[in-house]
C-alpha cells in the first residue's frame, strides 16, 4: 500500500510544488519523506537543478527511521540520482543494485521500472549499448498497471528511451515511432521536460532523414516549450541544439544571434560546462565564417575552460566520496543496532531458558515425591551448560570483538578458554546434584517401603 501512496504523491509532482523552508518544518517522517521526493522530483524534471546531497541523506535516515524497505529503495535511487550527477558512475550503479532487491520485494513496478531505466541510461553512457537495451526491456516489461497513477509517468520515459537508442543506432523510423507515442503521452501528462525531451528527438531523426523543414517544424516546438522553465538549462539545450542545425543549414545569421543568447545564458549561470558548450559554438561558428581571431579567442577559452571543468569535477568526485562515507556510516550504525537488539532478544531468550532449566532443576531436587534417574540429571545438566556458554558468549561477544579485532582464531581460543573454565565447574555441580538426587531418591523410596510394610501389617 505504500508504494501506491508514495507514487500518487509523485504523480502530483507538477501542480504541487514546496519550498525547502516549509520541508524542514515537516516533522511526521512519512509525510516529510514524501515531500521531499516532491521538492527532487520537481527540482529534477523542471529546471535541471543539482540533486541536494543533503535530502538524499534524510531520506535514507527517513527509511530507516521507519523501518521501510520499499521507502529505502525510493531513497537509494535517488542517492543513485546525485552521484550520477556528479559523474560517478561506479558508485552511482552501486546504489540501483541496492535498490533493485528492496523493490522486487515489494513488488513496486514504478520504482523497478525506474530502476531498470536508470540502469539502461548509465550503461548506454558507458558505450555497453547490448547491455543498455536489455535494462531498458527489463524497465518496459515492469511497467505499472495501466489503472495506477504512475504508468504514464514511467511509460513516457520508456518510449523516450527507446526513441533516443533507436535514433543512436541510426534506425530512423523505429525512432520516429517512439519519439511521436513518447510525445503524445507527454502530452496526455502535461509533462513539459518530457514534451521538450522528445521534440528534440523527433527534430534529431528528421535531420537525419535530410528532412530539414519538418526538423525545424519540431526545433520550433522544442524551442517553444524550452521558454516555459523558470531556469536558463532547457533554453540553452534547446538554442544549442538548435544553433547546430543552423550550422548545418548554413544559415549563419540566424546562428550568430542564437550563439550570442547561449554565450549570454553561459555567463549569467557562470557554469562552466555550459560555458564550454557556448565557447564550442561560438569557435565552430567563426571558423565557418572564416574569422580567424575570434575563432582563436574562443578556441583559448576552450582551453581553459575545459581545466576549470576537470578542476570542478575533482572536487564534485571528493563531494560525493564524502557522501558516500555519510551513507556507509549510516549502512554501519543500522546493522550494528540491528544486531544489538537481536542480541538483546537473544539475551533475554536465553535468560528464559536459564529460568526454566533451573526451575525444573530445583523442582526435581525439592520434589518429596518425583524420581529422576542419573540420566535425566545428566541430560539436563548438559543443556543448562550449553544455555549457559551461550548466555555469556552473547553476554561478551561485542567485548571480544574489540579486544581481538575480529581475529576468528583469537575468538576461538578465548571461547574455548571460558568452556575450560565452565566445564569443571559443570562437573562439580552436575555431581553434587546427583548426590543430593540419590539421597533424596532414597528417602523417596524408603518412604515408600515403610509404606508398603505397614500396610501390608494392617492386611495381616
Amino acid at each position: 500500500m505504500l508504494p501506491i501512496f508514495i507514487g500518487t504523491a509523485f504523480a502530483q509532482i507538477n501542480k504541487t510544488v514546496i519550498t525547502k523552508i516549509e520541508l524542514a518544518a515537516i516533522k511526521n517522517p512519512l509525510e516529510r519523506f514524501t515531500a521531499t521526493i516532491k521538492y527532487l522530483e520537481n527540482a529534477d524534471t523542471g529546471e535541471g537543478d543539482v540533486i541536494d546531497s543533503t535530502l538524499c541523506i534524510d531520506l535514507q535516515k527517513m527509511a530507516m527511521q521507519l523501518k521501510n524497505d520499499s521507502l529505502l529503495a525510493i531513497s537509494y535511487n535517488w542517492i543513485f540520482a546525485y552521484f550520477n550527477a556528479k559523474g560517478r558512475t561506479n558508485e552511482a550503479i552501486e546504489f540501483l543494485y541496492k535498490a533493485l532487491p528492496l523493490a522486487e520485494k515489494y513488488n513496486d513496478k514504478r520504482r523497478i521500472s525506474s530502476i531498470y531505466f536508470d540502469l539502461a541510461s548509465t550503461f548506454s553512457g558507458l558505450g555497453k549499448k547490448t547491455e543498455s537495451y536489455d535494462f531498458l526491456k527489463k524497465g518496459g516489461e515492469n511497467l505499472p498497471d495501466k489503472t495506477s497513477p504512475m504508468y504514464d509517468y514511467m511509460l513516457v520515459q520508456y518510449q523516450r528511451s527507446m526513441a533516443a537508442m533507436f535514433l543512436g543506432k541510426k534506425q530512423l523510423d523505429s525512432a520516429l515511432f517512439y519519439a511521436q507515442i513518447s510525445n503524445q503521452t507527454a502530452e496526455r501528462l502535461n509533462n513539459n521536460l518530457y514534451k521538450f525531451q522528445t521534440l528534440r528527438i523527433l527534430a534529431g531523426a528528421y535531420v537525419e532523414k535530410k528532412e530539414p523543414e519538418i526538423a525545424n517544424v519540431y526545433v520550433q516546438k522544442a524551442m517553444a516549450v524550452a521558454q516555459l522553465f523558470k531556469g536558463n538549462i532547457r533554453k540553452f539545450e534547446a538554442y544549442n541544439a538548435y544553433v547546430g542545425y543552423l550550422i548545418i543549414k548554413d544559415s549563419l545569421k540566424e546562428a550568430t544571434v542564437l550563439a550570442d543568447k547561449i554565450w549570454t545564458i553561459a555567463q549569467q549561470e557562470q557554469n562552466q560546462g555550459l560555458i564550454l558548450g557556448a565557447a564550442t559554438v561560438k569557435r565552430t561558428l567563426y571558423d565557418k565564417l572564416n574569422k580567424t581571431d575570434s575563432a582563436y579567442y574562443y578556441a583559448k577559452v576552450e582551453i581553459a575552460t575545459r581545466k576549470l571543468v576537470f578542476d570542478e569535477e575533482k572536487l564534485s568526485g571528493i563531494q560525493a566520496m564524502g557522501l558516500k562515507e555519510q551513507l556507509r556510516k549510516m549502512d554501519e550504525a543500522a546493522i550494528e543496532e540491528a544486531a544489538k537488539q537481536q542480541r538483546k532478544q537473544n539475551i533475554q531468550y536465553i535468560f528464559l531458558a536459564i529460568g526454566i532449566v533451573t526451575f525444573l532443576i530445583l523442582f526435581f531436587l525439592l520434589s518429596r515425591s518425583i524420581v529422576v534417574t542419573e540420566k535425566w540429571i545428566s541430560f539436563f545438566g548438559i543443556l543448562g551448560l550449553l544455555i549457559v556458554f551461550e548466555f555469556i558468549n552473547l553476554l561478551i561477544h561485542p567485548f571480544l570483538e574489540r579486544v581481538t579485532h575480529h581475529n576468528p582464531m583469537l575468538m576461538l581460543l578465548a571461547l574455548v578458554a571460558l568452556a575450560s573454565l565452565l566445564i569443571p565447574l559443570h562437573h562439580r555441580l552436575e555431581k553434587w546434584i546427583k548426590e543430593k538426587m540419590t539421597d533424596k531418591n532414597k528417602k523417596i523410596r524408603l518412604a515408600s517401603a515403610k509404606k508398603t510394610i505397614e500396610e501390608l501389617e494392617k492386611e495381616d
